[in-house]
């Protein structure tokens, strides 16, 4: 899953690298993580920038997710925004 989501989405990132300004989320854990600068990302792991917008709920981001990778993830099956 991780394969394509870097290619469906915007790249992969890794834990305490700088990232651009979005919304990330690490498929292992099912966190999310959003930055309005750019910053270095939560140490958990590996990142996908799903979307440069650092303003979405954890619906929309859920509703991203499955529109491109073809999953059924819920707002619930998010964790809390990772730090």
């Amino acid at each position: 899953m991780l394969d394509l989501a870097e290619l469906v989405f915007f790249g992969r990132y890794n834990g305490q690298q700088i990232g651009p300004i979005g919304t990330y989320v690490n498929f292992r854990v099912l966190a999310y993580y959003q930055s309005a600068v750019d910053s270095n990302l939560p140490q958990a792991g590996t990142w996908i920038l799903l979307n440069q917008n650092a303003a979405l709920t954890a619906a929309q981001i859920a509703a991203q997710v499955n529109g491109g990778l073809g999953t059924a993830f819920t707002a619930g099956s998010l964790t809390a925004p990772a730090t």
